[in-house]
């Protein structure tokens, strides 16, 4: 499951995007890869591994919810109808 999310306002020059994502290794660990920066770069990631499925869980949601507190909106996908 990945989430992305975008913040922008043209009167601070802003334009940047967070996108967060429960992964799963091969051995069973459970983590979060989160990746940030502006709008065409690569930005910068961080991956963070949990003990459980559900610590990471909760940590996925804390991130969402710091973001959206901080101005982001979710970036909701393209429906199969809609065009590129």
């Amino acid at each position: 499951m990945q989430i992305d999310m975008h913040r922008q306002d043209p009167s601070l020059n802003m334009n940047r995007f967070y996108s967060v994502e429960l992964t799963k290794d091969l051995f069973d660990q459970h983590g979060v890869h989160r990746q940030w920066g502006r709008f065409g770069t690569w930005g910068r990631h961080r991956h963070d591994w949990y003990a459980t499925k559900t610590e990471a869980e909760s940590a996925l949601s804390d991130l969402i919810k710091q973001k959206l507190a901080r101005g982001y909106l979710i970036k909701l996908p393209l429906s199969n109808g809609q065009g590129v």
